[in-house]
């Protein structure tokens, strides 16, 4: 799109695998943000999900179908894998037809974000049984890519993470937020080569890539051989801007995880190996005492590892432990802890260093990857893998108030360069000259 061209509704279709989690993750954040600018610029949305009890024979059972509690779908007494395979198998052979379902009947549900955004978001879901988990089998057993066929005509067909699917007659536009498992590969417990091969078909037969950060754009180059023109770097923008934190709640929420207001240093992400809670944990026995850990995350892979730690270097008053939180406990907990540390090995962007400034929490981090780039001078860097170099930092932000209160600022004006009217006109940008 050119000129006058880029004022015209465009017509897509987001992938809505990760929007669809019931609980958070980094691209369900970044779908959100997306659907965010994509309101801003106008364009006309849909979502493909994958319900697979969606019939398309009544709209209003389907609408019910696609927002009713997991705990009450009929569970079959068998077990049809075999049925799911051949289904794959035939995927070979044909399209893949949507269903279309426009919410209209259905109640917002607070806890399930495509239900309260439905109508204002995006317009319309193109749903496809099963799709993507059969798509993958197929792709990993064949490297045959799955072909869908919308109900409605679309000119994009945004992967928020690379999916082996196609609409044909539209462009594809990808987004790789990193190359972890081929960079870090000690780190995940992916399939190393089928994500190399889905990831280079992605890159290769895109349209256009949109990479979160420069840092991930070299990788994509230097690993696929990518030219340098069809990737644009977007970065991302962040949720809870609207969000107020009541101090008054904030202090009973906090009391009720024994923690005291800039007396915890805090940690949020996934416990598995990229994080490297660990060195944090061994670092924070050294600090002065009177400071408490606060670890926000879910324990996923190779966790125990990660938090062995806690029994040998602390003690159990020392450190609390915070599962799942909602958007406003989080903002609650940025918002009145001492600062944030990030010691991960590797990131594609970083997310928590941004939602940490948004809410006027100074940020350690590490030196690696692509936190530089989200952080800028705005933080304090460590090396990720010495625990004394997080161990020093903190000590000096300890040590000086001052230095604490400098660091705010300028997180507050390092969060306007990814601001979500930012992101939407970057987003507009990469898109010039696609359709």
């Amino acid at each position: 799109m050119c000129g006058s061209e880029m004022d015209k509704n465009l017509k897509i279709l987001v992938d809505g695998f990760n929007l669809g989690l019931k609980k958070g993750s980094g691209i369900k954040t970044y779908g959100m943000t997306l659907l965010d600018a994509y309101e801003l610029l106008g364009h006309d949305v849909g979502v493909l999900l994958d319900n697979q009890y969606v019939s398309g024979k009544d709209a209003l059972i389907d609408e019910v179908t696609l927002f009713d509690q997991e705990e009450v779908r009929p569970q079959s007494m068998f077990n049809y894998q075999w049925l799911r395979n051949l289904k794959a198998i035939s995927y070979l052979f044909r399209k893949r037809k949507g269903n279309l379902v426009v919410p209209k009947i259905t109640e917002p549900d607070p806890e399930n974000y495509l239900s309260h955004v439905g109508g204002v978001k995006y317009n319309y879901i193109e749903n496809i049984g099963d799709v993507f988990h059969i798509a993958n089998r197929l792709f990993a057993a064949t490297k045959k890519i799955t072909n869908i066929k919308p109900k409605n005509n679309i000119d994009v067909f945004h992967l928020t993470t690379p999916w082996p699917l196609k609409v044909h007659g539209a462009k594809t536009v990808v987004t790789i937020h990193d190359l972890i498992p081929l960079k870090v590969p000690f780190t995940t417990l992916d399939l190393k080569e089928h994500f190399y091969q889905l990831f280079k078909w992605a890159a290769e037969s895109s349209d256009l890539i949109l990479s979160v950060s420069e840092h991930t754009k070299k990788d994509i180059m230097e690993i696929y051989g990518v030219p340098e023109e069809k990737i644009k770097v977007t970065y991302q923008s962040f949720k809870g801007a609207d969000i107020e934190v009541n101090q008054n709640d904030a202090a009973v929420y906090l009391e009720s995880k024994k923690l005291t207001a800039q007396k915890y240093i805090l940690f949020v992400g996934n416990i598995e190996p990229k994080k490297n809670i660990k060195q944090l944990i061994r670092a924070f026995a050294y600090i002065k005492k009177g400071y408490k850990l606060a670890i926000v995350g879910h324990k996923a892979w190779m966790s125990d590892s990660q938090l062995v730690g806690l029994k040998s270097y602390l003690k159990k008053k020392e450190y609390v432990m915070l599962d799942y939180v909602t958007e406003e406990e989080l903002a609650m907990l940025y918002s009145n802890a001492f600062c944030m540390v990030f010691p991960s090995l590797y990131e594609g962007f970083g997310l928590p260093v941004l939602e940490a400034m948004q809410n006027n929490c100074p940020v350690i981090c590490s030196n690696v990857s692509s936190l530089p780039e989200v952080g800028g001078d705005a933080a304090l860097y460590v090396d990720p893998y010495k625990f004394t170099d997080i161990r020093e930092q903190l000590d000096k932000l300890i040590e000086n108030p001052d230095l604490r209160l400098e660091m705010i600022k300028k997180g507050q004006q390092r969060v306007e360069f990814f601001s979500p009217e930012n992101y939407a006109k970057r987003l507009q940008e990469a898109y010039e000259g696609l359709v």
